[in-house]
C-alpha cells in the first residue's frame, strides 16, 4: 500500500503591510510561525480519516473488491485509512459496529433485520452482492432440480439459515412436515455419503470446494426461489450516518471501484488472500472470486455494482414481519438508506 503523504502545494504568503497605527512590521520569527501553522493546517486536512470495516468472516476472496481497493491505495486516495477486521470470536458483528465510531460492517440482510428488530440503531447503506450465496447443494445423482424434489427427503441446514430454508419451502407450496429439516455443522461428508439429500451452505465457498474436488453437484440459490435477501450488506450505525455521510459515500464509491477491478482480476484477488492468510488454497480463492462475479450485478445489470433496491428491501422487510418469531414490525426506512449509493 502506498502510504506516502500527498505532496503539499507551495504556499505563497504575501508580505504583511505595516500596521497603520504603529507602522511596525511583524518580526521574521512571526512570519515563520505563521507559515508553519498554515503548513500544519494543510497537512492535517490531507490526513486520511480512520475507518474500520468489520467483516462477518475472514478476509478471503469473499471480500475481494475491498481487499484489492485497499491494497492499491484507493481508499487512502479518497481520504480513508481503512482497517479490516475479521469476524470476532463472539460473532458480535453488529454490536461492534454500534459501539465504535466510524465503523462499517458487512452482514447478511436477514441478520441485519433481526438486529434492527431488537432495537440496535443500524442501517444498510449499500451491498457487495445483489443476492445471497445462501443455497442448497445436492449431488446430481440425487435428482434435486427444484424445491419440490425435496419432498420426502432429509436435508441439513445451518442454524443461521434455517428460517430462510423453511421460507423457500413454504414459498414452493411444500408441506414442512414432508421435508425433514435438521440442523447440521459445516462438514459436507453427510452429503457425500448420502445421509442428506441436500445441505445448505454458501455457493461461493462450499460450492466451489465441491466442484474443485470433482463432485458433480446441483445448486439451488434461495434468492431464485422467493427469498429476498442481499449478501455482504454494508451497514453502519445511525450515529455515523448523521455525523459524516460524505465519508460513507466515498467509502462506497471506492468499494465499487474495487469490485469492478476484482471482477476482472480474480487471480490478483487470490494472490492477495494467500499473502494475507498463509495456508489457504489459492485455486479455491480464485474460484470464489469468479463465483462472485454474476452476483455483483445480478439484480440491476451492468454498472450497478454496489447498489441495492428499495423493492428488494420491501420484500425482505415484509417477509420478516410475517415470521412468527418477529416481535417488532419494521419499515424499510428503518433498516436501509439509499441516498449514499454510488
Amino acid at each position: 500500500m502506498n502510504t506516502a503523504l500527498p505532496t503539499l502545494p507551495t504556499l505563497r504568503i504575501p508580505e504583511p503591510r505595516p500596521s497603520p497605527a504603529s507602522g511596525v512590521r511583524p518580526a521574521p520569527w512571526m512570519l515563520a510561525l505563521m507559515t508553519l501553522a498554515l503548513l500544519v493546517s494543510r497537512l492535517a486536512a490531507s490526513e486520511p480519516v480512520p475507518v474500520s470495516l468489520q467483516l462477518d468472516w475472514k478476509p478471503t476472496a469473499q471480500f475481494g473488491g475491498i481487499l484489492l481497493a485497499r491494497h492499491r491505495g484507493w481508499y487512502r486516495e479518497a481520504g480513508i485509512d481503512l482497517t479490516l477486521l475479521p469476524i470476532p470470536k463472539d460473532e458480535g458483528v453488529v454490536s461492534n459496529v454500534v459501539r465504535h465510531a466510524r465503523w462499517v460492517g458487512s452482514i447478511e440482510s436477514g441478520v441485519l433485520l433481526e438486529a434492527r428488530s431488537r432495537g440496535l440503531p443500524v442501517k444498510a447503506i449499500g451491498t457487495m452482492l445483489q443476492g445471497t450465496p445462501m443455497c442448497l447443494f445436492s449431488l446430481k445423482s440425487a435428482g434435486i432440480r427444484r424445491m419440490r424434489d425435496l419432498v420426502g427427503k432429509r436435508i441439513g441446514v445451518h442454524a443461521d439459515g434455517a428460517q430462510a430454508v423453511k421460507y423457500v419451502l413454504r414459498q414452493a407450496g411444500l408441506d414442512p412436515a414432508k421435508v425433514q429439516v435438521e440442523i447440521v455443522g459445516y462438514d459436507l461428508t453427510p452429503l457425500l455419503d448420502g445421509r442428506y439429500a441436500a445441505v445448505q451452505g454458501y455457493s461461493i465457498d462450499e460450492g466451489v470446494s465441491l466442484r474443485q474436488a470433482g463432485h458433480d453437484i446441483d445448486i439451488l440459490h434461495l434468492h431464485d426461489h422467493g427469498y429476498a435477501a442481499y449478501g455482504q450488506v454494508y451497514f453502519t450505525s445511525e450515529a455515523f450516518l448523521r455525523s459524516d455521510p460524505a465519508l460513507l459515500r466515498r467509502f462506497l464509491e471506492v468499494s465499487r471501484r474495487g469490485w469492478v477491478a476484482a471482477s476482472a482480476e480474480p487471480g490478483a484477488v487470490a494472490d492477495l488472500v494467500v499473502a494475507g492468510l498463509p495456508g489457504v488454497d489459492r485455486e479455491h480463492q480464485r474460484g470464489t472470486a469468479e463465483a462472485l462475479v454474476p452476483m455483483l450485478t445480478r439484480e440491476s445489470g451492468p454498472g450497478s455494482i454496489g447498489r441495492m433496491s428499495r423493492t428488494t428491501w420491501k420484500r425482505a422487510v415484509d417477509d420478516f414481519n410475517r415470521l412468527p418469531t418477529t416481535t417488532r414490525r419494521l419499515k424499510v426506512d428503518e433498516v436501509a438508506t439509499f441516498r449514499l449509493q454510488p
